[in-house]
């Protein structure tokens, strides 16, 4: 492998429950149907600890380390698994060739009280230690049933060079998939 050729994306997963019809599955298999020319990687992270960085970054740290530094590496995270991923950059030095980061219904910790662990909070000026070079996408949906909405707009007040886009339906989910993240992986 090797080369700036090869593209890579590493979803991480929602908390919910992940079986076949929940969770993330749809839209992982959604996202892999409709794009070719991409190397997986979806690694199953320690949902039943519940809600907890530090039982999640270890995952994610492991998962990086199968992707060659020189790569694209594009990384999703959807709900729980965006507040990890972001988290983690803003938190570490990684040598990674990170172009995008896509953040879909993910909770910013501190927006609300049912999102308010205090390890799972970004540290003051996150923004300024995010590599300048990334891009960063927050994907929700208005008829959002377990992230309120208004998060995305927590993430916009911390993070100014976020891109939103804003769904009028998809739940929390996105059972259905994202057409408009096709063209953003693409890219």
């Amino acid at each position: 492998m090797g080369g700036m050729n090869m593209k890579h994306v590493l979803f991480v997963h929602s908390a919910s429950e992940q079986h076949y019809d929940s969770g993330s599955n749809p839209l992982i298999r959604y996202l892999k149907s409709q794009l070719q020319g991409i190397e997986w990687h979806t690694p199953s992270f320690p949902r039943e600890d519940g809600q907890v960085y530090m039982n999640w970054v270890k995952v994610l740290t492991d998962s990086l380390k199968d992707i060659p530094d020189e790569d694209e590496l594009m990384i999703i995270g959807h709900s729980f698994g965006g507040t990890v991923v972001m988290k983690y950059l803003t938190e570490n030095q990684d040598a990674h060739h990170i172009s995008k980061v896509v953040l879909i219904g993910s909770p910013f910790f501190g927006c609300d009280d049912k999102f308010s662990a205090s390890e799972n909070k970004l540290k003051e000026n996150a923004e300024d230690t995010l590599d300048s070079k990334i891009i960063l996408y927050h994907i929700q949906s208005e008829d959002d049933d377990r992230v309120d909405i208004r998060h995305q707009d927590c993430w916009r007040e911390h993070f100014k060079r976020v891109n939103t886009i804003t769904k009028t339906e998809g739940r929390h989910e996105f059972h259905q998939g994202i057409e408009d993240l096709l063209p953003i992986l693409e890219s």
